[in-house]
């Protein structure tokens, strides 16, 4: 897979706090020593590259003992380039060979993954069945390239802390080649038991891992892989002769030093590792068919996500983040961040024949609590709570037998703007002051026209 994005992004509100608010605006002048209109803005590229590749070997699945082996490889490249521009800068602080650039990111990130996995399941009876399996993995992450100013406008930054040359076509030099390799492996034991025909549960312990990395900012230390433990119990059951369905599960996850990112100096973003967090939660879904025709859905999750240990927003000499602080960011018992306590939908359909026509009318509801926007009190308390939002959406189709389908709809009918996410420019100390969010869609009113084939 192959994806090129080119971009350009107005820059203001970095400007305004920092150059205008805080007078850094004084040090942006002309060749003359005249100071210039200190306004940013950003024209970048982004070039992804994915190679994937799994061989998945399997014996006869109607066997009473099975396995399922295999190998996996992955390779994504993305070639970032990120040209901060001031209109009018001279040459002297601009960066090397680049006029009017004040800031310049030029990387190459390589992320490469390697796995062997395998699964084993055992019919112990007719209904009881035993699964175990493990994959032991390997990932490689590397970031190189440059970042920063000209040496003409930082002495200790940018280009004054390359030790290389150019590693990328438009960096002047190479002042960033750090790489993290890790390797590991993650087990996974269920049991299912059949009641009957129409009713399983469950059990399962699972682990899981997110690969660590490179920070873009190289003066930051790597952020390390993230690790979940999953304790679940599950069920599926067909009820009232096949007339409802209702699926569910609990479960309890121990999340090991996991990832989050923030906004850090000079609007760069950073990973981090924060500890220990703890995941409680239920979901369910249910289908009721009542009558012919009319089919009525419900579904529902309730997540109690919190720290079970102090983020205190560094690491120790090993990379593993520091728990012990006299005034930690976010202490023991903060809720995760993004994460809502209760989520749940309901969905109304109704099928029926009109003139020779499949005919449809369907009405659905979705409605979330609100959440921290972010883990850190001091940032969360400046950008806000994401406000609890109830969205509603109607639609109603046709679908001749040549399988042609029309279907009008209208999404979000009331209009809401749902806050998906809250966030400021830079860092909240300094850029917290105007707070942006990210809206879902707003009333959307249209008219689809398909065949099925």
């Amino acid at each position: 897979m192959e994806r090129t994005f080119e971009s350009a992004l107005d820059y203001s509100d970095y400007a305004f706090f920092y150059d205008t608010l805080f007078g850094y605006g004084a040090y942006f002048t002309d060749d003359a020593g005249e100071m210039v209109n200190p306004s940013q803005y950003i024209i970048g590229r982004d070039d992804f590259t994915k190679d994937s590749h799994e061989l998945r070997l399997s014996s006869p699945q109607d066997a009473r003992f099975r396995v399922v082996g295999g190998l996996f490889y992955q390779n994504q490249q993305h070639d970032i380039f990120q040209d901060y521009k001031i209109d009018g800068i001279g040459a002297g602080i601009s960066v090397n060979g680049r006029p009017g650039t004040i800031w310049l990111t030029s990387q190459v990130r390589e992320d490469k993954d390697y796995a062997v996995f395998g699964e084993a399941s055992f019919d112990i009876t007719e209904q009881l069945t035993v699964t175990g399996g493990l994959r032991a993995f390997r990932s490689e992450n590397s970031l190189r390239g440059f970042f920063g100013y000209g040496d003409g406008f930082s002495s200790g930054t940018g280009v004054a802390a390359c030790f290389a040359g150019p590693s990328t076509d438009q960096a002047p030099c190479t002042n960033l080649d750090k790489a993290v390799e890790e390797e590991d492996i993650v087990p996974k034991v269920n049991v299912t038991y059949d009641i009957s025909d129409d009713a399983m549960v469950y059990l399962t312990y699972s682990e899981g891992y997110r690969p660590g990395g490179i920070n873009r900012r190289g003066s930051l230390p790597p952020y390390q892989s993230d690790y979940l433990k999953n304790y679940e119990f599950g069920w599926k059951m067909t009820l009232a002769d096949g007339a409802v369905r209702w699926n569910g599960a609990a479960y309890i996850q121990e999340w090991t030093n996991f990832q989050f990112s923030i906004l850090g100096q000079s609007g760069l973003t950073e990973i981090k590792n924060a500890g220990q967090a703890e995941v409680k939660g239920v979901e369910s879904d249910i289908t009721w068919v009542p009558a012919d025709g009319l089919t009525l859905t419900a579904s529902g999750a309730y997540i109690d996500s919190q720290l079970t240990e102090n983020f205190c927003g560094f690491v120790d000499a090993d990379g593993n983040p520091e728990t012990d602080c006299p005034a930690p960011e976010a202490p023991e018992g903060t809720r995760l961040p993004i994460t809502p306590r209760f989520k749940g939908n309901l969905i109304a359909r109704y099928e029926f024949q009109v003139a020779g026509f499949d005919a449809h009318v369907q009405g659905s509801l979705v409605h979330q609590t609100s959440a921290p926007s972010d883990l850190r009190l001091f940032a969360n308390a400046i950008t806000g709570d994401l406000p609890a939002y109830t969205l509603v959406d109607l639609a109603v189709g046709i679908e001749a037998q040549s399988g042609w389908t029309l279907q009008a709809y209208v999404t979000n009918l009331f209009d809401d703007d749902a806050q998906l996410s809250r966030f400021a420019q830079c860092a909240e100390a300094v850029c917290g002051a105007e707070t942006y969010f990210i809206p879902t869609q707003p009333r959307t009113i249209g008219l689809k026209f398909g065949r099925r084939f």
